[in-house]
């Protein structure tokens, strides 16, 4: 069952959720009707509920919302409100999972609304978990990996990446990428990243990094692109590291054969 706290101060109201909700209730809810202010303040510190709605006919209700948070109260949260559109979309705004008009409560409408907030809130926390899992596993990988804008500047580091080049990650964030690179390995980065941008595909190389301390470690890179929204926007890197280097190799480039390739140009602006 879908615990479900009202909090219902629209007693002098012809139209509340109460007045409207069947006898019967709503099927696969159970609902906790709070009066009193203390009994309001009491609900908003309980943690075992699952959905909230605030019906208050005397204007109160983002103030009654904001208290809720103030008070640690995380579940999604319902706010009756006037049929004037402002203050839907200031509700909103505020934090607000969705509202519902006054002259419009319906047993139907409002059962539709629980539903529809309580299965968002749900696919929202389970991908929530999703991207904390995600970035554990990214944060604990053996293997280098972060990320770069398309003008090489870095925006994300693993835990890997700054113990290996002994930079924190604050340090390395909007860190040129060829900042961390040998010299005589640049030109193989920024071949990467060309093909990388113009063949829209993995590529892979052996660069030589050097770290904050001037020491130098060899990794083998593999790149692709992160897309948002169908748009290139960031180049990622996953990069094992293969142990100290004395002396510079000849950097390998495992790809297209870009470099007499003077036909391939730059044409998103990559300054790497």
């Amino acid at each position: 069952m879908i615990k479900t706290l009202v909090v219902d101060q629209a007693a002098e109201s012809c139209c509340s959720v109460r007045k409207a909700l069947p006898e019967s209730g709503i099927p696969g809810f159970t609902v906790d009707f709070k009066f009193s202010y203390r009994e309001i303040l009491e609900g908003f510190r309980g943690t075992d509920y699952d959905l909230c709605v605030i019906d208050s006919a005397c204007g109160n209700g983002p103030r009654l919302f904001a208290q809720a948070r103030s008070l640690g109260f995380i579940a999604p949260i319902i706010l009756v409100t006037s049929d004037d559109a402002r203050e839907a979309v200031n509700a909103i705004r505020s934090g607000v999972s969705d509202c519902l008009v006054r002259d419009d409560l319906t047993a139907a409408g409002i059962e539709r609304l629980f539903c529809s907030v309580f299965e968002q809130a749900r696919e929202s926390a389970q991908e929530n978990e999703r991207a904390r899992r995600y970035l554990a596993l990214v944060d604990n990988a053996d293997e280098v990996i972060f990320t770069h804008d398309l003008n090489g500047n870095c925006t994300s580091m693993n835990t890997t990446a700054a113990q290996l080049t002994g930079y924190s990650q604050e340090e390395l964030l909007n860190l040129p990428v060829l900042d961390l690179v040998a010299p005589a390995y640049c030109e193989a980065v920024r071949q990467m990243i060309r093909e990388t941008l113009s063949m829209r595909r993995q590529t892979s190389c052996e660069i030589e990094i050097v770290t904050k301390q001037g020491h130098t470690l060899f990794f083998e890179a593999n790149s692709h692109l992160v897309y948002h929204q169908g748009r290139a926007v960031e180049v990622q890197w996953i990069a094992r590291s293969l142990g100290s280097s004395k002396q510079p190799t000849r950097a390998l480039f495992h790809g297209a054969q870009l470099h007499e390739d003077t036909s391939i140009k730059d044409s998103r602006n990559v300054s790497v």
